[in-house]
């Protein structure tokens, strides 16, 4: 008997159907899209932390427990309330006295701006030692935090925008306070313009000290943000400068050379480190220029081989003699 052979199982076969180029091309096109919009968000995202943090800064905290009673000055503490709404602004007076701290009547007044993310101590550059000198010497001094900086409320540093309206309000409130007569203000870097442009605004001054300053804070701003965020000048420079007055809540505006060429009466002392690599050491040459051209007194000094806004470190004798004698033939 035969066996009935079965039929060999044959693999169906599948028909696969040809890709829609339509649907496909969608598909590509939505990927790439959603590529480009993740990268844009990031872009901006870096861009704006980048604008925040040069804009408000990490505070420098205080050093010292007890201020200058530590480098055995008596001082007396100060407090300028609601400013900007709720924002104060502190500060120390520290009258002119001998080296056993004994009171020394002095009807004269140097009044300290400090640079971007400092505080009134300055430990920067030994910023209390040169207050020491300066109040052993015949000098009335008033150092304070700017809104944003040290223990002052607030937030935000505009590179003077700002600041030369607290420093305005700083000369009114401490001349009613402690009866000021005769006034210079001493700024250092970034706190060079406000001193220069405050100082300029306000008959009280009498002199301007400018250690390392800034011709014009727009000019530099746009030449240098890259330098600040650290990131590719082509892809965010224009972005983040576009950001800086939004998170500022200000024009970043401050012209201490424009202040400087329209001045009158004043007596302006500039000093620059030879090596400052923020600022040049030419900017101290055309300020004199700017400020003997207005009819104004001027001097300058440039310390060989010094860093940026460091001549009090690097050259002490030689930074604190420019300085008091500028003083004493000023401030008659």
């Amino acid at each position: 008997m035969s066996k009935k052979l079965s039929p060999a199982i044959t693999k169906k076969t599948v028909e696969k159907k040809p890709r829609d180029p339509k649907k496909t091309g969608k598909i590509i096109f939505i990927c790439c899209l959603s590529v480009i919009v993740i990268a844009v968000a990031v872009w901006a995202a870096v861009g704006a932390v980048s604008a925040k943090n040069i804009i408000d800064p990490p505070r420098r905290e205080l050093v010292y427990f007890d201020g200058p009673n530590e480098l055995d000055m008596v001082y007396e503490f100060f407090e300028i309330k609601d400013f900007h709404g709720s924002d104060n602004i502190v500060g120390w007076y520290v009258p002119s006295q001998d080296y056993y701290g004994e009171y020394v009547e002095s009807e004269k007044t140097v009044i300290m701006s400090h640079n971007y993310q400092s505080n009134r101590e300055m430990t920067e550059f030994d910023g209390l030692y040169l207050i020491r000198d300066l109040v052993h010497s015949g000098y009335n001094v008033i150092t304070f935090d700017y809104t944003g900086s040290g223990n002052s409320r607030g937030s935000n540093y505009t590179f003077g925008a700002d600041e030369t309206d607290e420093l305005l309000k700083v000369i009114d409130f401490t001349c009613e306070k402690y009866s000021l007569d005769k006034i210079a203000v001493m700024g250092f870097a970034f706190g060079a313009g406000p001193a220069i442009c405050a100082g300029c605004q306000d008959d009280r001054v009498d002199v301007i000290i400018a250690d390392s300053p800034y011709l014009d804070l727009k000019s530099y701003l746009d030449e240098n943000i890259a330098v600040w965020s650290q990131l590719p000048d082509f892809l965010f420079s224009a972005y983040i400068k576009s950001l800086l007055p939004v998170f500022a809540g200000t024009e970043l505006n401050c012209s201490p050379l424009a202040a400087v060429s329209t001045a009158q009466n004043k007596s302006f002392l500039f000093l620059h480190g030879e090596r400052d690599n923020i600022f040049p050491y030419q900017n101290t040459l055309t300020f004199a220029s700017a400020a003997q051209d207005a009819g104004n007194t001027a001097d300058y000094k440039v310390f060989s081989e010094v860093p940026h806004c460091l001549g009090y470190i690097y050259a002490p004798d030689d930074y604190l003699q420019t300085v008091l004698t500028f003083l004493s033939d000023n401030m008659n």
